[in-house]
């Protein structure tokens, strides 16, 4: 187990990544929700400001979690493109390729 710590042969960007995209998805929902209370309770100053916050943050939300979603997708693509190359060198080699 250490081994696999202390080794570069294995990526754990991959399971990092998912990690970070739960936890910012949480993030988001946490911001966008407080955005919808912040517009709720705006409301009562202004009814249609408020409600426009309300759309703006719904918006802004769905809108954070497709660039969010972008963004993770382009690190798991350079990570695995990097466990591509890795075999692609193993195989020049002539050793076999580890199935991961």
């Amino acid at each position: 187990m250490l081994s696999y710590f202390t080794n570069f042969d294995k990526l754990i960007g991959t399971k990092l990544i998912v990690l970070l995209y739960w936890l910012g998805l949480i993030g988001i929902a946490l911001g966008g929700l407080g955005g919808i209370f912040g517009g709720l309770g705006s409301m009562r100053y202004g009814f249609l400001s408020g409600l426009g916050m309300v759309i703006a943050s719904i918006v802004g939300a769905a809108l954070a979690v497709l660039f969010w979603r972008f963004i993770c997708e382009v690190y798991l693509l350079l990570f695995r493109m990097a466990d591509d190359l890795r075999d692609i060198k193993t195989m020049k080699s002539g050793a076999p390729v580890s199935a991961s």
